[in-house]
C-alpha cells in the first residue's frame, strides 16, 4: 500500500475511532508534533507509538466531545505526504469550532515516523474555552 493511501486510511480509522487501527500505521519510536501552545491538551513533542496510545488520544477523548479531521487534499511526495483541509471540534459544553489544518508525515518503511499538526490554534483554544479563561 502507498503511503498516500496508509494516510487515506488512518483518517477514516480516526473517523471510525478505529484507534487501534489508526496507531498500527505510527512506528514504534514516531515523533507526534504539536504547536507547543498552553490551550492544546498535549502540547510539543510525544515520542513513541505507546505513549501516543497512553496520553494523546485518552486527552482526545477526555476534551473533546467532537474531534474530526477531513482532508481535502492528500499531496504524495513519497516518503512525505502532506494531508490539507478542514476540522470539525467540540468540547464539552462548548460551541462546535471548524477550521483549516494540515498535517505533515515523514514515513520510513511505510510507517508513520514523525506526524506534524498545524491547526488554526487560536480557533482550537477558543473551543477549548482557554482565551476565555485567559481574559479573565
Amino acid at each position: 500500500m502507498s503511503n498516500a493511501k496508509i494516510v487515506e486510511q488512518m483518517y477514516e480509522d480516526f473517523r471510525l475511532r478505529n484507534t487501534e487501527g489508526f496507531l498500527q500505521a505510527l512506528d514504534p519510536e514516531i515523533l507526534w508534533v504539536e504547536p507547543d501552545l498552553q490551550a492544546l491538551p498535549y502540547p510539543g513533542v510525544t515520542k513513541g507509538r505507546d505513549t501516543i496510545a497512553g496520553h494523546v488520544f485518552p486527552k482526545i477523548a477526555e476534551i473533546y466531545e467532537v474531534l474530526e479531521f477531513n482532508p481535502d487534499r492528500i499531496i504524495d511526495g513519497g516518503d512525505t505526504i502532506t494531508a490539507v483541509g478542514h476540522a470539525v471540534a467540540k468540547g464539552f459544553d462548548r460551541p462546535e469550532e471548524r477550521f483549516l489544518f494540515s498535517h505533515i508525515l515523514e514515513f520510513r518503511n511505510g510507517k508513520v515516523v514523525r506526524f506534524d499538526h498545524f491547526p488554526d490554534t487560536y480557533k482550537v483554544a477558543r473551543t477549548l474555552g482557554f482565551l476565555e479563561a485567559a481574559s479573565r
